[in-house]
């Protein structure tokens, strides 16, 4: 009879350790749900970001009218997009400045395959560009030799800048030409009396 009430009992305790054991899992189980459900919030994007350039891509509606273009800068192992559009001066929120006009230089050389309208460059020459938001944020950017230069400036004109014994390597037309190009940010009507921005609109985002 005392065996009996032995046994009896541990089985008693054995049946309440097992309901422990399984209250105490849901409980972390909701627990961590509850803290999975908790969302993340994003690192903030720092109102200054000094970083490297890794390429710079422009769209424009020709090759004397900027109207979009984007870039890659990295800081501190991340990478962010600066989206650049050309618009009215009411709408504008920064401006964009170029430390040289200068892009190409004699070892750059037409890489990758980006369709017939679009081209790209590399090495680029060494510069330095600038993003200046009217809220007091600053984007400072570099090009280094391996920067690469892209840009969507259509099939005919592209075939213009072509060397015929090396097609590979843009001729002093495509230098001239991208380097005018970059002063209409600067002086958006080209040579002449007067001298009037490209006004731009510029988003910063993270990748």
């Amino acid at each position: 009879m005392i065996y009996f009430h032995q046994l009896s009992f541990q089985l008693h305790n054995d049946i309440s350790m097992y309901r422990f054991l399984i209250y105490s899992f849901l409980l972390l189980s909701l627990i961590s749900c509850s803290k999975n459900d908790v969302p993340v919030t994003p690192a903030p994007i720092p109102g200054i970001i000094d970083g490297i350039i890794t390429e710079f891509s422009v769209t424009p509606k020709d090759i004397t009218t900027p109207e979009k273009a984007s870039f890659l800068i990295s800081l501190n192992s991340t990478v962010y997009k600066v989206d650049i559009d050309a618009v009215a001066q009411s709408q504008s929120n920064a401006e964009l400045l170029f430390a040289s006009d200068t892009v190409l230089v004699n070892d750059s050389r037409e890489i990758g395959n980006f369709g017939k309208d679009e081209v790209a460059y590399n090495p680029v020459k060494e510069n330095t560009i600038f993003v200046i938001f009217n809220d007091g944020r600053k984007v400072t950017g570099t090009f280094q030799p391996f920067t690469v230069f892209r840009g969507v400036f259509g099939e005919s004109l592209i075939a213009q800048w072509r060397e015929p014994n090396d097609p590979s390597k843009p001729n002093q037309k495509a230098m001239d030409d991208i380097t005018a190009f970059i002063k209409r940010y600067s002086d958006k009507d080209g040579p002449g009396s007067g001298t009037e921005p490209t006004y731009i609109l510029a988003t910063v985002s993270k990748q």
